[in-house]
């Protein structure tokens, strides 16, 4: 039997931030103003920039209620998020193909114009090649998510939902953690947490999770035979 593994849409493997912000640009007329004297980056360009963040914009607490009341106005909002890695779709699709893993998708997304933000989100998926996508539109804490639905992973991005998994469940808690490590939340640093960088990363702990889990059984059938 594969692994139940359950994936955290937003900052995991869809990009809400970079979506928030270039959105955040157009709307907030400082922030234009900010863009057009900010000297052009030098070099080929060659080089990865780091993923942007609202953070990054220096919006208060009012302008930022004021970002979700439009984006929340978009219609069909969340079907037109980028994906954090080009490709990450596919892949997890070709992992659970492969190795037989239910795969669960998690979010806590509110309500955009449309469509019921499940609906919404099971669409993406499906476009950036994921079939039959499950999607848990959840309320409440993560860890008991993980218990109900005996889950063996959950990969997210923040670092309270991966403890809350660690102390609730029996999942292992994979942190997606594309900052440098010295920002890292002491919450995120408990026993059992896995730190990884990336979402590929993420998924080659579950890969070798998978893997142990495997020549685990292989290891217990051969002790019944009596050939080990």
């Amino acid at each position: 039997m594969g692994l139940r593994v359950a994936i955290d849409l937003d900052g995991t493997v869809a990009d809400l931030s970079l979506a928030m912000h270039d959105i955040a640009k157009t709307k907030f007329r400082k922030l234009q103003d900010r863009q057009a004297d900010e000297p052009p980056p030098e070099g080929d360009g060659a080089l990865p920039m780091e993923r942007p963040s609202l953070g990054d914009l220096g919006l208060d607490g009012a302008d930022l209620d004021r970002l979700w009341r439009h984006v929340l106005k978009i219609r069909e909002f969340w079907t037109t998020l980028p994906e954090t890695v080009p490709g990450t779709v596919r892949r997890i699709q070709q992992l659970a193909d492969e190795r037989r893993w239910e795969v669960l998708f998690i979010t806590t997304r509110p309500l955009a114009a449309g469509r019921p933000t499940q609906v919404q989100s099971q669409e993406w998926l499906v476009a950036h090649g994921f079939r039959h996508p499950s999607v848990y539109v959840v309320k409440g804490r993560r860890g008991r998510v993980a218990a109900a639905l005996d889950l063996d992973a959950v990969i997210d991005d923040r670092p309270e939902n991966v403890l809350d998994v660690a102390l609730d469940s029996n999942a292992r808690p994979i942190l997606v953690w594309t900052r440098p490590l010295e920002a890292l939340p002491p919450v995120a640093q408990g026993p059992g947490i896995v730190v990884t960088a990336s979402i590929g990363e993420a998924l080659d702990v579950v890969v070798q999770m998978d893997r142990d889990k495997r020549g685990g059984v292989v290891r217990r059938i051969k002790r019944l035979l009596g050939t080990s």
